[in-house]
């Protein structure tokens, strides 16, 4: 299979790592930045030995990885639009609910197969990932739940590669149960500055995210998603069983300097409570008080 993945960080680092072992592997990235990529992508101390591809040298994938950030996804299309071909498959790996519905607007629902990563801790800077994990769980299927043939062919691949995944029979229910994760554990954590070991050892921290799930839930209830309270409580085991010094994508993004997903995750829960005339409160502080965060850390 020939895999192609948009995004050098820390998902599409790892991902890319165990797929070239059994794929035709190359991350896509665009004229200004090749040289510097080149000059080596590294995941725990050592150098990928995976190429990377511009626009002007593309063919035909099979399957284009999308494991960019959101406020990205505009740019990685335009990007990735020459290695789309008649049967490539589309998969985003992107947090929020949102991606799927973009790449199906450009390049058609036919091409977007649903899927998420999760139990991936790890730490990005510059062109160097360290991962403290097994390399993440993705999570993915088709719309509808069908295993379809292109489904059963990402399964094989996924096999071979050593790469975990589950095939759940409703992945929209999956993704909105990953959304609130984001929005509550990568929110809370780039505010007060927790890594993995803090958000577990503090009984205070999760009862913030408690409060906060509990919009989540409303919304995704409006949207026609149940999220149950036993959904919370596996969001939590999950998250505090990362007990390492691994840091949200958020708060590395905050440390870094970076711009921050935070519109794709408690804002996304603002504007769908404004869309339902639902009250959030919560998401509409923890909002705000990221940004101010960003704020303090730009003027010091």
């Amino acid at each position: 299979m020939v895999v192609r993945i948009i995004g050098a960080g820390a998902v599409g680092a790892v991902v890319a790592e165990k797929l070239s072992h059994v794929a035709d592997t190359a991350f896509i990235i665009d004229e200004g930045r090749k040289e510097r990529y080149e000059s080596g992508i590294m995941l725990n101390g050592r150098v990928l030995d995976i190429p990377c591809l511009t626009p002007s040298s593309a063919s035909y994938a099979d399957l284009v990885i999308f494991a960019v950030k959101n406020f990205s996804l505009e740019s990685a299309m335009e990007e990735a639009e020459p290695f789309i071909g008649p049967d490539t498959i589309l998969m985003s790996l992107l947090n929020g609910i949102d991606a799927e519905s973009i790449l199906s607007g450009k390049f058609g629902p036919e091409r977007v197969v649903y899927a998420f990563i999760t139990d991936l801790s790890s730490v990005h800077s510059g062109l160097d990932t360290t991962c403290f994990s097994e390399g993440g769980n993705i999570i993915f299927g088709e719309k509808n739940g069908e295993m379809t043939e292109r489904i059963c062919a990402i399964k094989h691949l996924f096999d071979s590669a050593g790469q975990r995944y589950a095939i759940p029979d409703n992945i929209l229910h999956e993704k909105w149960w990953k959304f609130m994760l984001n929005t509550c554990f990568n929110t809370l954590s780039a505010i007060i500055d927790a890594d993995y070991a803090a958000i577990s050892s503090s009984r205070d921290f999760i009862r913030a995210v408690r409060l906060v799930a509990r919009e989540v839930q409303t919304v995704a209830s409006a949207e026609g998603i149940v999220l149950s309270q036993e959904d919370i409580e596996e969001m939590i085991r999950r998250v505090t069983a990362l007990r390492d010094h691994g840091r949200t994508s958020m708060l590395q993004d905050v440390e870094a300097g970076r711009e921050t997903e935070n519109r794709y995750f408690a804002g996304a829960v603002s504007r769908l409570g404004k869309k339902h005339s639902l009250s959030v409160p919560l998401c509409d502080f923890i909002q705000i008080m990221l940004e101010a965060r960003r704020d303090v850390l730009r003027s010091n």
